[in-house]
C-alpha cells in the first residue's frame, strides 16, 4: 500500500503536537512525520526529504507560510500543500488559490476535517501515480529517444527562462509526453530533478548578466524568473556561496 510522507510547519510547539496527536495518521497511512517551526527549516527539509503534502501555518516569524508555499510552487510543484491561519483574510485565501493550494482551514485546526482534506488528496496523488504508470508505457513506444526528449526541455528552459513559474507539466505538454515520465529520463540523462535544474541554469545566466553586463540586481533577478529579488539574491548565495552583489564585484570584466 502507498505510503506518504508529511511535512508540519508551525512556530508554537503546541500546535505541531496538536496535529502530531489530534490526526489519525495511521489511518492515512502516513509513513513519516516532519515536523519543524520555520519557513527556512521547511525548505532545507523539503530538500532533503521526499515529502508528498505539506500542512503549514502562515503566520511565523522569519517568513510566513505564504513565501514557504511559493517556494514549493516554483521549485516542488508535485508536493500538494494545506495551510491554516488564525485570521480569516481574503488575501491569504486569494494567494493560496493562486499557488495551487489544495485546502485552507481556520485555527482551531478542526482534525476530522483536516483528515477528509487529506484524504482526498492522497486520493488524487493516487490517481495521478497511475495516469504516470499508464503514460509511461505509452511514452516508451514513442519513436523519439529520451535524450532528444531531454535536450528538447533543455532548449525550451533555456528560451523561457525569464518566466517565473516553469512547471514541468507545461514543459511535459510541450514535448508531448507526461509528466512523470518527463521527470523520470531527465534526471536519468541529467542527474538533475527538473527544477533543480532551472535553478541552476537561472543562477549560471545570472552569473552571466552580473559578470558582463551592468544590469541592476532587480533588472537580473527578473530576466532569469524570480518575481522578487530578495528570494533571487537568498537562491544564488544557496548555489554560489556569495550574494550577486559580492559576485559581481569579484567578476565585473
Amino acid at each position: 500500500m502507498r505510503k506518504f510522507n508529511f511535512l508540519l510547519t508551525d512556530d508554537e510547539e503546541m500546535a505541531l503536537l496538536g496535529l502530531e496527536e489530534g490526526v489519525d495518521w495511521e489511518k492515512l497511512n502516513a509513513d513519516k512525520i516532519f515536523k519543524c517551526h520555520s519557513k527556512d527549516t521547511a525548505i532545507r527539509m523539503l530538500k532533503t526529504y521526499d515529502i508528498d503534502i505539506i500542512i503549514t501555518d502562515i503566520e511565523m516569524p522569519g517568513g510566513n507560510g505564504i513565501e514557504l508555499i511559493r517556494w514549493v510552487h516554483d521549485n516542488k510543484p508535485d508536493i500538494k500543500s494545506v495551510f491554516y491561519t488564525g485570521h480569516a483574510e481574503f488575501v491569504y485565501a486569494q494567494e493560496a488559490l493562486r499557488l495551487g493550494v489544495e485546502d485552507y482551514l481556520l485555527k482551531p485546526v478542526p482534525y476530522d476535517e483536516l483528515e477528509n482534506i487529506i484524504e482526498k488528496i492522497e486520493n488524487r496523488i493516487l490517481l495521478e501515480d497511475k495516469q504516470i504508470v499508464f503514460s509511461e508505457l505509452v511514452d516508451d513506444s514513442l519513436c523519439e529517444s529520451s535524450d532528444r526528449i531531454v535536450d528538447r526541455v533543455k532548449k525550451l528552459i533555456a528560451d523561457n527562462l525569464s518566466i517565473g513559474s516553469l512547471q514541468r507539466d507545461e514543459l511535459a505538454a510541450m514535448v508531448h509526453v507526461s509528466s512523470g515520465y518527463l521527470g523520470r529520463i531527465f534526471k536519468k540523462e541529467t542527474g538533475f530533478a527538473i527544477s533543480d535544474y532551472i535553478v541552476k541554469k537561472r543562477v549560471s545566466v545570472a552569473k552571466q548578466l552580473l559578470s558582463k553586463t551592468s544590469l541592476s540586481i532587480t533588472d537580473v533577478s527578473s530576466r532569469v524568473g524570480f518575481s522578487y529579488s530578495s528570494y533571487f539574491t537568498k537562491t544564488f548565495k544557496e548555489q554560489t556561496g556569495m550574494t550577486p552583489q559580492e559576485y559581481r564585484q569579484k567578476n565585473k570584466l
